[in-house]
């Protein structure tokens, strides 16, 4: 049992889900290139792989002005919305840095966003007792370190702070404003309804925390107070940590385990490439030798510092200037390394495919409760709070990357319309990082259903709990 859950134990504490596969998958992009000449690849593969190695931005990937009005031959019918937890605390400390300490302000509860929760605890595709399963804390409690802090409130590593917890009630309260009227005419009602609204977390303190501050953002208005609007306790499922599949999980996908660290990619590259020497730059700087990690785990104590307001010495801010975009680049260079398609379907074939399923659940109810004239509540939001690295892979699945590593509460918010002359007809408009994006293969924002699926034909996986059912 222990061995079997060794790399989720490194993964968790080293460097967090956010670093998960730069611990596991990094190799050259030489090496890229000797693995991939006998096979073509795609001009976005090609594009990312000439981004990591050179830094140097495609000008088929700039960001363009985009027309979001929506056509009047279209009816809103469902959404869906994927995002990363809010601020947390560093998931270790680097040396060289004076340790901050925490107030009772950053830790406690950010009162907005106090509810009730309750967990529907999932081993493969049943429902079981909470005792059946494994939380992260199950898994790594004994590697979580507690942190300074200025009250008599315990703080530990990787540990969602009240600034997080704004975070994502302030994305509910963006998202609100796109789906819900107060006279009941939007998506959905201004009350929450677990048989409306879905919502899946990883089983961590830190993304079961940012989904019940976004539903609570999302069920809070001015015109109530900003008191949540709810029945009872938002439902929010998890499962087995061991066999999470919203993240990598190499366990699950063994894939994953051919890829090279993050040594071994240092190692290859040229002593003067741009990566190499940022990293060394810092090693150098915090004395420490034989560091075995990449720059993402370098840089995530500063992430956290800065997004709590932490001060941050001149000298280190200048060594990390780059290392949003340098993290970015690390991760690309690590994920074409087993090929582009095959990284994907590892990822999050899995959480494509049950994208494509929920679309499909709300066309087919949607025509349903058409056809027969009936209304009867379904599934119209589906919420998935994770990590970075639930993110990024889907963002290089949509082709809507946007080169840079994604800030605590990013979020892919993607909207389904049906036409209302022909109601066969769907479309799919996507937003990520704040900004409207164009699909591949799609004239304008409001890409043909039709045209999304075959973007994705090769990345979709089917989750191993549903295979096995």
């Amino acid at each position: 049992m222990r061995s079997a859950y060794h790399s989720i134990l490194k993964w968790s504490f080293l460097t967090g889900t956010s670093t998960i596969l730069l611990k596991l998958c990094y190799e050259s992009l030489y090496n890229v290139s000797l693995r991939t000449s006998n096979k073509s690849i795609s001009t976005y593969e090609n594009t990312l792989i000439s981004w990591a190695s050179t830094g140097q931005r495609s000008k088929t990937i700039q960001n363009k002005l985009i027309d979001t009005k929506i056509p009047d031959n279209l009816q809103f019918i469902g959404a869906q919305i994927y995002f990363r937890h809010g601020a947390r605390t560093p998931l270790s400390l680097l040396p060289g840095l004076e340790e901050v300490s925490y107030t009772k302000e950053h830790i406690e509860i950010y009162p907005p966003s106090k509810w009730d929760i309750k967990l529907i605890t999932k081993l493969g595709n049943d429902i079981v007792s909470k005792d059946k399963i494994l939380s992260a804390n199950d898994i790594i409690g004994d590697r979580i370190k507690q942190l300074k802090s200025a009250s008599d409130v315990k703080v530990v590593t990787g540990q969602l702070t009240a600034i997080g917890e704004k975070q994502l009630y302030q994305l509910g309260k963006l998202i609100r404003s796109q789906i819900i009227k107060q006279d009941n005419n939007g998506l959905i009602p201004n009350i929450y309804d677990p048989n409306i609204v879905y919502c899946r977390s990883t089983y961590m303190n830190r993304t079961i925390a940012s989904a019940r501050s976004f539903l609570a953002g999302l069920f809070s208005s001015e015109k109530d107070d900003n008191k949540i609007q709810a029945k009872g306790p938002f439902e929010i499922e998890v499962h087995n940590f061991p066999d999470e599949d919203m993240f990598p999980n190499s366990k699950m996908y063994p894939a994953l385990k051919k890829c090279h660290t993050a040594l071994e990619l240092y190692r290859f590259l040229h002593d003067d490439h741009d990566l190499k020497k940022a990293r060394q730059a810092l090693i150098n700087h915090i004395g420490v030798e034989d560091y075995p990690h990449g720059i993402v785990e370098l840089y995530d104590e500063f992430v956290s510092r800065q997004a709590h307001n932490f001060s941050i010495p001149k000298k280190f801010l200048e060594l990390t200037k780059d290392f949003e975009v340098m993290s970015a680049r690390e991760f690309v260079s690590m994920a074409t390394s087993i090929g582009f398609d095959l990284f994907i379907r590892s990822t999050c074939g899995p959480l494509l495919y049950l994208m494509k399923e929920n679309f499909n659940s709300i066309a087919k109810n949607y025509l349903d409760e058409k056809e027969n004239n009936i209304k009867k509540p379904y599934k119209k939001l589906f919420v998935y709070s994770g990590h970075d690295t639930t993110l990024i892979p889907l963002t290089m699945a949509l082709e809507i990357f946007e080169m840079r590593w994604p800030d605590y509460g990013s979020y892919i918010f993607m909207k389904y319309y049906v036409s209302k002359t022909n109601p066969n007809e769907t479309y799919v408009a996507v937003d990520y990082a704040d900004e409207p994006q164009i699909l591949p293969n799609c004239d304008n924002y409001y890409c043909p259903y039709s045209t999304f699926l075959k973007n994705l034909e090769n990345r979709f996986e089917k989750p191993k709990y549903l295979k096995n059912n």
